[in-house]
C-alpha cells in the first residue's frame, strides 16, 4: 500500500500511538455459521488415539 516500509511504520506509528487494544476472544458469527454448515471443520484437534501413534 505504501512504498516504503519507513513511511507505512510511521503512520502505524502516529494512528496506534494513544489507541487501546480490545482483545475479543472466542469464534466470530462468520466462522459458526461456516462450522455449522460444514464449510469448515472444528478448530479443536482431535485426540490422538494409541493406534495413531503406532
Amino acid at each position: 500500500m505504501f512504498g516504503d516500509p519507513v513511511v507505512a511504520t510511521a503512520i502505524l506509528d502516529r494512528l496506534l500511538h494513544h489507541s487501546h487494544v480490545v482483545t475479543i476472544r472466542g469464534d466470530s458469527y462468520r466462522l459458526k455459521e461456516k462450522r455449522r454448515s460444514g464449510l469448515l471443520r472444528s478448530s479443536t484437534p482431535e485426540p490422538v488415539t494409541a493406534a495413531a501413534k503406532a
